[in-house]
């Protein structure tokens, strides 16, 4: 019987739906073999994920997903099988939230400049720790001041809208720098959504191959056959990990189930055999 896995997925500690306890029960009941939880900015997840993991014996590999920029194109790197305590690492994790905290607070006073009030207190109770644009959609649409959570990243929170305000990102090669240093792999998450056209890609897998980028993420729910088979023909080529994953955020926020399906994506076990083989060299690599 083939073993299934979903290596991108997101939990209420960032912008999704469920907690990371909920999605672990969720993967087993789904019948997943594995997933990686790959939370924005943030790993104050991984400890309740691996312990519900046990429990429920679907493996957990510690992930995040980190938002940065290479030459004004924003890019997201997954990291994998890092050291989630690593001090170094959680230190620049805080000069994240701090930017992320920074934004928020400028998109308040965007649209309270509009008319619309909406507090600090209000978005922490959808929130809780971490605040995002999808937050604010969501406290939009509550309020009747959009028809739902798209309506209102079109109307206010797209880029360019009325409350939109820029996310200052780190640049690519400190984000894999980090994750390197942290001891786990950096994975450049769904290319094709930083350049739809892949005419970029190429030469971004190579810059960053240079900074210590492992692998690309060549399954993904939004990504075409035709570009799934190109982003891993350009793995190949350059001797990087393949991950796959659909980017769960919660049925009613994502585009495929937890772990996809036979319409949409499936993710072989292997591709996570291969990423646990490339730790494993990093652990002899230490000792």
């Amino acid at each position: 019987m083939t073993a299934f896995i979903d290596l991108h997925t997101h939990s209420t500690c960032s912008d999704g739906l469920l907690t990371p306890t909920a999605l672990l029960a969720l993967a087993a009941r789904r019948g997943l073999a594995a997933i990686a939880l790959t939370d924005h900015d943030t790993v104050a997840g991984i400890p309740e994920a691996l312990a519900h993991g046990r429990i429920t014996g679907v493996e957990v590999l510690p992930g995040i997903e980190i938002s940065s920029s290479l030459e004004g194109v924003s890019l997201h790197i997954l990291g994998y099988g890092f050291n989630h305590e690593h001090p170094c690492f959680l230190a620049f994790l805080e000069k994240l939230q701090q930017a992320r905290r920074n934004r928020n607070h400028g998109i308040l006073e965007r649209l309270q400049a509009l008319g619309i009030s909406i507090t600090s207190e209000e978005l922490t109770q959808i929130a809780g720790d971490q605040i995002g644009r999808p937050h604010f959609a969501r406290l939009l649409a509550k309020k009747g001041r959009a028809k739902n959570t798209q309506d209102a990243f079109s109307r206010y929170l797209k880029h360019g809208g009325p409350a939109f305000v820029e996310h200052v990102k780190p640049q690519a090669d400190e984000v894999i720098s980090r994750i390197t240093e942290a001891n786990g792999l950096a994975i450049l998450a769904h290319p094709a959504c930083s350049d739809p056209g892949l005419e970029k890609i190429p030469a971004f897998v190579a810059q960053l191959k240079d900074y210590g980028l492992a692998g690309l993420e060549g399954i993904y729910p939004t990504h075409s056959k035709k570009v799934c088979r190109f982003l891993q023909t350009l793995a190949a080529q350059h001797n990087l990990l393949l991950s796959g994953g659909t980017d769960y955020h919660g049925d009613a926020h994502s585009v495929t189930p937890l772990g996809g399906n036979t319409k949409t994506i499936r993710v072989p076990f292997q591709l996570l055999d291969d990423i646990k083989q490339r730790l494993a060299t990093i652990d002899i690599a230490r000792k």
